[in-house]
């Protein structure tokens, strides 16, 4: 941050203090108010953009005023540091200081020097602190959970009661469903949310050295006493939460360490014989269908049945087609921030476009696609997205093959196009809810006359679906 976006508000109610003060910050490139009284501090905090505040303790007679301000500020904005100064110091107003949220104690007089040196540490602590709150608020952003369908509301409400105890948790549901995002909201509403989240990668780990990267290792170095070590994902992982990502992947023989592990809470590392004790959380998560894994002898049955103590399954995206609309809005409000792009809008057709797509790629590859978009199209005030717009991976989606699906020739009229789309999506959502016209028109958002009348208009043989 350049200094002279940097506003420091010194108190004192000596104006010579101020005075001189500002003049030290000013010839420095600060921009710098003054204030004589706890009020007018206040006064100045409430109507500018202050950066830091540099106070006395003892003002007009008050021994106490400069932490009265200091209470007060930590109330309106934590992120303001504070410098307290004062003439009668001494380690007990120190440490009442930094008890309050001082940042830090200056004794006067003092330094030209001393005082630049801890405004400094203030602004580098402050940004840092800046940092920390946007990730954390970003992070939380991410790990929202959307949608409103009743097969998402269903895992939702399994979700809240198994994060509120310590059970392991068998996550499964096919690539880019999400699962991860899961696990890592599972943790964060967890009791164990202030210790470490553990991802265990298990397709990435190198079977030579898989146990290691696990347990850790310790070994002597050679002509000497001195041991070496690592420490392991496990030991990583204590007193939070270790996330097995394809469990499937693992070693038949690092499986059954696991197994061991998670039964005694304990292992020893690679060429130790000391026992490490640990308290874990253990989620796992996988693609694969597992029990058909241990049929075909790639995942031990007794690990298994330890993992899947509480079991949920994520469907595919295409089974919660209502969330599609959710998730867009979802993506675009992240990646508009992230990528500092205009906020886009999605046209209805182009919405019921993504939501009759197949989606192999599931959620992954619906926030890749909001993420390019944004890319191409962000920098447009008020864009809104058509049909046209969508990557040729959604458009070239070929009904032919699959009944029922979106496809949109675009060398089409527009006219042309709308009539195939609009064939296309009924004739789903009729097949969807069994010819029911009560529930299809309440979906699709027509009263039931204009469906009617829609369905006669296209052609389409309603008989076909009852």
């Amino acid at each position: 941050m350049l200094k002279n976006k940097i506003h420091i508000l010194i108190v004192d109610d000596e104006n010579d203090i101020c005075k001189m003060v500002s003049e030290i910050l000013n010839d420095e490139g600060y921009v710098t108010r003054k204030a004589n009284n706890i009020e007018e501090a206040i006064k100045i905090i409430q109507n500018e953009n202050i950066t830091l505040i540099l106070t006395d303790i003892w003002m007009n007679n008050n021994t106490n005023a400069g932490l009265e301000l200091l209470s007060w500020s930590q109330k309106y904005n934590s992120l303001i540091p504070v410098i307290m100064m004062s003439g009668h110091g001494n380690i007990e107003t120190a440490m009442k200081a930094a008890k309050s949220g001082a940042f830090d104690f200056i004794e006067k007089p003092f330094k030209s020097e001393r005082l630049l040196l801890l405004i400094d540490k203030a602004l580098n602590d402050r940004n840092l602190k800046i940092k920390v709150k946007d990730f954390e608020t970003k992070e939380n952003e991410r790990m929202e959970l959307v949608g409103r369908s009743a097969i998402f509301k269903n895992i939702q409400q399994q979700l809240n009661k198994i994060s509120t105890t310590n059970s392991r948790v068998l996550i499964n549901g096919p690539s880019g469903s999400g699962k991860e995002l899961f696990a890592r909201w599972i943790h964060k509403n967890s009791i164990r949310n202030s210790y470490p989240f553990i991802l265990a990668s298990c397709a990435t780990l190198s079977p030579e050295r898989v146990e290691q990267v696990l347990f850790g290792w310790n070994e002597k170095i050679s002509g000497s006493d001195i041991n070496q070590s690592s420490v392991g994902l496990f030991e990583q992982a204590n007193n939070g939460t270790l996330f097995f990502d394809e469990i499937c992947d693992l070693p038949l023989q690092t499986q059954g360490k696991i197994v061991q592990a998670i039964q005694d809470q304990s292992f020893y590392k690679i060429g130790s014989n000391k026992k490490i004790h640990v308290d874990v959380r253990i989620i796992t998560a996988s693609n694969r269908n597992l029990l058909k894994s241990i049929d075909e002898g790639i995942l031990r049955e007794d690990l298994f049945y330890r993992l899947s103590v509480v079991p949920i399954e994520i469907p595919p995206l295409n089974k919660r087609a209502e969330d599609i609309k959710d998730l867009t809005e979802h993506f675009l409000k992240i990646f508009s921030k992230d990528l500092g792009k205009n906020h886009i809008k999605f046209s209805s057709e182009t919405i019921a476009i993504l939501e009759n797509y197949d989606w192999p790629g599931n959620v992954r590859q619906l926030k890749n696609i909001i993420e390019w978009l944004i890319i191409m199209y962000g920098n447009q005030e008020n864009f809104v997205i058509k049909p046209s717009n969508l990557p040729p991976e959604v458009l070239g989606y070929d009904s032919s093959n699959d009944n029922g699906k979106i496809f949109t020739k675009l060398e089409m009229s527009l006219k042309d196009a709308r009539k195939v789309f609009e064939s296309n999506y009924l004739t789903q959502q009729l097949e969807r809810f069994k010819g029911n016209i009560a529930r299809t028109s309440t979906f699709v958002g027509m009263d039931r006359s204009a469906l009617h009348r829609k369905i006669k208009e296209l052609n389409i043989n309603i008989k076909k679906f009852n």
